[in-house]
């Protein structure tokens, strides 16, 4: 952490005082946003706390974020939660303690209290297999537990939650199924960056290219299991079998390549038409983003599909899974079933023949809190 701010050590977690002054009367905001540290959660969590600042009165993060280079801390009391459920339960305890009745705490995590609050409750869902969607695909082991646990953990917990917020129709849907008396909202989150870009682009542009090998596919996703990243290249093996030779970036680490490339095996001569670019920043994901030829996204289950409105934004195409939560965000050019390589390669195709494809209401970090304090 950056030397200079004054903290001090309890239990397992580090508290950083560096908050001003509030009136109690006034609204404030508690976030619990502890496991949030990577990817589309991370992109809006740090728009969220850019918007927060001056209404922020504490705030649980996880320690990997805050130790992370160039995060700016907000101005409010900063528990740095450490990657255990210990700290985490620990963690949203404390920050119960000091709700008042006219504060919110929001559970940006979607994890809610497992008590009642003095202050309303608004638990943020944005993990898929808190309504089931990871059903039939394959974690590992300490993935797959912690899941478990994190399902758990929200069904004893939502009876404690005021209001669950999810970004799509489809989310909204699945949670009403399984909680049908939980008060669910739609409250689709963004980032300033895509949000400015948003309202300029009506309508989206591909541009056809005669030689295949001219067009760059982009799938900016970590490893994890419903990310599916195995079909995506065995539909790129597929394709170069056929002659055919778009290129494919990817951004995973390099024990996530390894682990998807053995399961493929396929030789080095076919691979050489995929590019893996390691974990990239989000402002290294957005210049790709402008100069790819399309976004692929062949995830399996996602609550919102960050990547697919970023795309949407810059005007890139969207070649992706048919699934309800990516037509909750996007109209793709092409979809494809994300269970067979087949498929995702035949769309591939089609989409370099030249076939074509709109808008949802987003809230802005400001328009997010400006609801959740109304």
């Amino acid at each position: 952490m950056t030397s200079g701010r004054p903290s001090h050590s309890f239990q397992a977690s580090k508290v950083i005082l560096n908050a001003p002054r509030f009136l109690n009367s006034s609204p404030r905001i508690l976030l619990s946003a502890f496991g949030i540290h990577s990817g589309g959660g991370l992109v809006l969590l740090r728009a969220l706390l850019l918007a927060l600042d001056g209404k922020l009165k504490a705030v649980s993060l996880d320690e990997r974020f805050v130790n992370s280079a160039g995060v700016a801390l907000p101005r409010a009391m900063i528990e740095s939660v450490p990657r255990n459920f210990l700290a985490r339960f620990a963690s949203l305890h404390k920050l119960l303690r000091v709700t008042n009745s006219t504060d919110v705490l929001l559970c940006f995590n979607s994890l809610p209290p497992l008590r009642k609050s003095q202050g309303r409750v608004v638990v943020y869902v944005h993990a898929p297999h808190f309504v089931g969607a990871h059903r039939g695909i394959r974690y590992t082991t300490s993935v797959a537990l912690r899941i478990a646990v994190e399902r758990l953990w929200f069904r004893f917990g939502i009876k404690n939650s005021d209001e669950i917020w999810v970004q799509t129709h489809s989310m909204a849907n699945a949670l009403k199924t399984l909680y049908p008396h939980a008060v669910v909202q739609i409250v689709p989150l963004i980032d300033d960056e895509i949000g400015n870009q948003l309202h300029i682009r009506k309508k989206e542009k591909i541009t056809t290219v005669s030689d295949d090998s001219q067009f760059v596919f982009f799938y900016p996703a970590d490893g994890v299991g419903h990310k599916n990243h195995v079909n995506l290249i065995e539909a790129w093996v597929q394709l170069a079998q056929e002659g055919k030779r778009p290129k494919l970036l990817l951004t995973l680490d390099e024990n996530e390549w390894r682990a998807v490339t053995y399961k493929v095996q396929a030789r080095s001569s076919i691979l050489a038409n995929i590019e893996n670019l390691g974990r990239l920043s989000r402002e290294a994901v957005l210049v790709q983003l402008r100069h790819c030829s399309a976004l692929i996204f062949p995830s399996k289950a996602e609550t919102f599909g960050l990547p697919m409105v970023e795309a949407r934004a810059l005007g890139i195409p969207i070649v992706a899974s048919e699934k309800d939560f990516v037509r909750d965000v996007c109209s793709p050019a092409q979809t494809f079933d994300p269970d067979s390589p087949r498929s995702i390669s035949m769309a591939v195709d089609r989409f370099m023949g030249g076939d074509s494809s709109n808008f949802n209401e987003y809230y802005s970090a400001s328009q997010f809190i400006d609801k959740i304090l109304s």
